[in-house]
């Protein structure tokens, strides 16, 4: 069942008798599920699970974690945004395509064709806050854009 069919069915069971058995099922499910968003035009949807946010695709299988920025997934900036996989780190394209795998510690978003990419890092945590500091940053060329182009 979708995540948008949940709602609907429990709000359409009408008899008593389903509707506690219904009830049953979704308490045993949604504990692991705690949020999610509509699927996109890709087939996959950003749910929140015990690990945090995790895109699936209609099977409910883990695509990707994006990397968390500003309470939500990373925010594409020319076309690639930042995802996490192993405590590394590499960007992929809105398709969840990977088009730089996740070697680096820390990357910062693409500006102007380029990202800083750091290895040996080290994160400084304050409040809300946190900075990074690594032993060797390269700069990482974004395989999308166009050569030539501003």
């Amino acid at each position: 069942m979708g995540f948008q069919a949940v709602g609907y069915a429990l709000a359409m069971t009408r008899n008593i008798q389903y509707a506690g058995v219904f009830a049953l099922l979704m308490a045993a499910i949604l504990p692991a599920i705690s949020q999610a968003q509509e699927f996109d035009r890709y087939g996959h949807a950003l749910i929140q699970d015990k690990q945090g946010w995790v895109y699936v695709d209609r099977d409910q299988l883990p695509v990707l974690r994006p990397y968390i920025f500003d309470n939500g997934p990373d925010y594409y900036e020319e076309g690639l945004a930042r995802f996490v996989d192993n405590g590394k780190m590499g960007f992929h394209n809105e398709a969840l395509h990977v088009v730089i795998p996740a070697v680096y510690d820390f990357v910062f978003p693409f500006e102007n064709g380029t990202a800083q990419a750091g290895t040996n890092c080290t994160f400084h945590r304050a409040a809300e806050h946190s900075s990074v500091s690594c032993q060797q940053w390269k700069t990482v060329r974004n395989p999308m854009r166009r050569a030539g182009a501003r």
